[in-house]
Order: structure tokens, then sequence, then C-alpha cells
């Protein structure tokens, strides 16, 4: 019996690359340059947010949006203390040679992800790249993973789309997309809901997921 098409959306941070402490960096040097008193929000709270664009972030936190263009700054000043996850690149170079479309969904701005795509050499493999700035509405609306799925071809739906993240917010996205979704926990557990189909501790295990859906 021939293996069901299965074509796969990525989350970015947390999943194929570790920014965490670029992230934290910008975070709180974003805070000193813009507010600059002592009573900064833990970074964990940040990390609740995941997904969404970084102004939303701070609304949601009441923070001030102003602190979006130092965070940036900070961010691509930091690029080469971002670590990429090797193994995840292997997988999905082996699920592109066996006829299956990727596509990246992130929270960052798109001038970023594709900074950070280029600097590694590996915008290649992604048939779409969707950031916060490219749509009216962030994770965890649906809109990120729709557009996705609309940019990677007519060949690619809903239903043989599988959403892969780190945070509350893709799996909340997938879901209101009406997508499968894993949630991966190999850069760390921040205690977000199982509200995933399927949850992974290692690329092993998600490559195995992957197969088994396509079976």
């Amino acid at each position: 019996m021939r293996d069901k098409s299965i074509h796969l959306i990525f989350d970015f941070d947390g999943v194929l690359i570790n920014s965490i402490e670029v992230q934290k960096k910008a975070y709180y040097g974003s805070y000193r340059e813009v507010v600059g008193d002592d009573n900064c929000p833990p970074f964990s709270e940040y990390l609740k947010y995941t997904g969404d664009s970084l102004p939303n972030i701070f609304k949601k936190m009441g923070l001030p949006v102003e602190m979006a263009d130092p965070y940036r700054k900070i961010s691509v000043q930091s690029i080469d203390k971002i670590i990429i996850n090797d193994e995840a690149i292997r997988l999905i170079k082996e699920l592109r040679a066996n006829n299956a479309k990727c596509a990246i969904c992130t929270g960052k701005d798109h001038y970023r992800t594709v900074d950070i795509l280029k600097y590694f050499g590996i915008e290649e493999l992604f048939d779409a790249v969707i950031c916060s700035d490219d749509v009216s509405e962030p994770k965890p609306s649906p809109v990120p993973i729709l557009k996705a799925i609309e940019s990677m071809g007519e060949d690619v739906t809903k239903d043989n789309c599988v959403v892969i993240g780190d945070g509350l917010y893709d799996i909340l996205s997938a879901k209101n997309a009406g997508c499968k979704s894993i949630l991966t926990l190999w850069y760390g557990d921040e205690g977000v809901p199982r509200e995933a189909d399927f949850v992974v501790a290692s690329v092993d295990e998600l490559k195995d997921v992957i197969y088994s859906l396509k079976t």
C-alpha cells in the first residue's frame, strides 16, 4: 500500500533552532533600554506567549510595545549565538527527499526569520515561510497555519498537514486550523499544557510519529 502524503509546518524557535539565550538577552536588554527600572517581569512570563508577535506579547504583559525595536536590534546583533538543531534539519532533508513539503510558521518577524535561515544556509528547505508580520492575526489564530497551507500548494490541505511546535500557541493555532499537532520538548518543558495530538521528547520520536502518520 502506498504511503499517504504528509506535509509539515514547523515552528522555528524551540524546534529548529535554540535561541533561548538570545531571546533572554534581547528581552532584558530591551526592557532596560525602554523602561529602565528594576521591575521587569521574569523571562518565564515572556515564554508563556511564545508564537505570538512581539508587540502582542508586550501588550499582554503590560509592557510598552516600544520594546519591540530594541529587542529586534539585539537579536540581529546576536545571530551568531543561535544554535541550529542539526538532527531536525537532517530529518527535514529526509522528508523532502520523500516528497514532503515543509514550511515555517513563526511569531518572529519576516526579516529576522529569513536572515537566520540564510545565515545557516537552510532557506531552500522550506516551501513557505509565514511570520507574524505576514498575517492579520498571529498564533493562536488559525490564520498563519492556513496561510502556510495555501502557500505550499494545492496538494497540501489541513487533512494532510501536521504542525510541529514547542508552545501552546503553536498547538492552539493548529487546532483552530483543523490540523494535527505535535508538541516538542527537546529544548525543555516550560509547563506547556499537553493539548497536542502527540508529544515527543526527541527528533527520533518526532520521526517515528511522522512516519506512523504516513502509513
